[in-house]
């Protein structure tokens, strides 16, 4: 039965977790979701009134820092 729900979902697949060696693909997919887990720390900020803080070392050294105060 539950594998009769999965096939009838049209969800989307897992997504292996492992590193991209790739090494433009790697920075795209940090671009890409670097952002996407700063606006989830902004949602969450504004519709539960919580206070947020959100450092990201990347692998360039670079640091990226969210606060919502």
């Amino acid at each position: 039965l539950e594998e009769d729900l999965e096939k009838a979902s049209m969800g989307r697949g897992k997504v292996q977790v492992k590193k991209i060696e790739n090494r433009t693909n790697r920075q795209v997919t940090f671009c890409k979701r670097k952002n996407g887990l700063l606006k989830k720390a902004t949602e969450l900020s504004v519709l539960c009134d919580a206070e947020v803080a959100l450092i990201i070392y990347a692998s360039s050294g670079k640091i990226y820092e969210y606060a919502n105060n």
